[in-house]
Formats: structure tokens, C-alpha cells, sequence
């Protein structure tokens, strides 16, 4: 019975020490600056939901501005391809903008950053904008269509 108290106090010792010592630190705590730095961007917006109709035109317009130069960048026909990579863009663009959100629009337009959500509303305007392309026909090789 003696055992086991003793036991009981000096696991209970332990874990009180291990305790303090992990919230200890042996260095002067410092007042933080109330001020945010002034490297720092401004504070983001509360998402209130979508985003205006002005956001959201200029997001289509960049967006699709991107999207054509990213595809141009590896096409061998850039002028006829760029047609075809226009309409494809301003369809995925389009598609994104119906229900583009205020954070997706702030991150996009002053951050230039790609958001995760983002990234799936497009992928979701890629395949329903391209799915209805007609694809190329393979070659005809002795009579037979591949």
C-alpha cells in the first residue's frame, strides 16, 4: 500500500515538473507591438459571401488574360491557336465568375494568388467548358480509322 502512494506521488511529481519546465523560458517576455508591421499587407476582409459585379468582371478579364498566355506559351501555332485558347479561357473564366467569392476575388486580384477552392472551381469550368470539344480524329492507316 506504501509502495503504491509513493509511486502515485512521484509520477504525480513528475508530471508537475515536466509541466512547469515545458512553460517555463528563461528569457525576458517582451511587450508585443499592438501596431501590425508595416511589411504586412493590410488586414483581409471578412468573407461576406460573393463577390461584387466589378470584382468579379475584372477577375474574368485577368483570369482569362493568364489563362491564354499560359496556354500560348507552349503552342507551336501561336496565331491559331490563340482563337481557340481565347474561347476555351473566357468559357472556364466565365464559368468561375457566376460564383466567385470575395476571398477567391481579394487573393486572386491583389495577392495574385491561386486559392485550394479556386483551383477546384476550375478544374469543374475546365471540364464542362471542354468536354463538348470535338476531339481530333486519329489517322487512317490502310483504310481502317484508329
Amino acid at each position: 500500500m506504501k509502495t503504491r502512494k509513493t509511486s502515485y506521488l512521484f509520477a504525480t511529481l513528475i508530471v508537475s515538473a515536466l509541466t512547469l519546465a515545458g512553460c517555463s523560458s528563461d528569457e525576458a517576455e517582451t511587450p508585443k507591438a499592438s501596431a501590425p508591421s508595416a511589411s504586412k499587407k493590410a488586414v483581409h476582409r471578412v468573407d461576406s459571401g460573393e463577390a461584387t459585379e466589378p470584382e468579379k468582371r475584372q477577375f474574368e478579364k485577368e483570369f482569362s488574360a493568364k489563362c491564354v498566355a499560359r496556354e500560348l506559351k507552349n503552342s507551336n501555332n501561336k496565331d491559331v491557336d490563340e482563337k481557340r485558347f481565347q474561347e476555351s479561357c473566357d468559357c472556364i473564366a466565365e464559368h468561375i465568375m457566376k460564383d466567385l467569392s470575395e476571398i477567391d476575388a481579394e487573393k486572386y486580384l491583389e495577392d495574385h494568388e491561386d486559392t485550394h477552392t479556386l483551383q477546384i472551381k476550375f478544374d469543374a469550368a475546365a471540364y464542362f467548358c471542354l468536354q463538348n470539344k470535338p476531339q481530333p480524329k486519329g489517322p487512317h492507316l490502310f483504310g481502317k480509322p484508329q
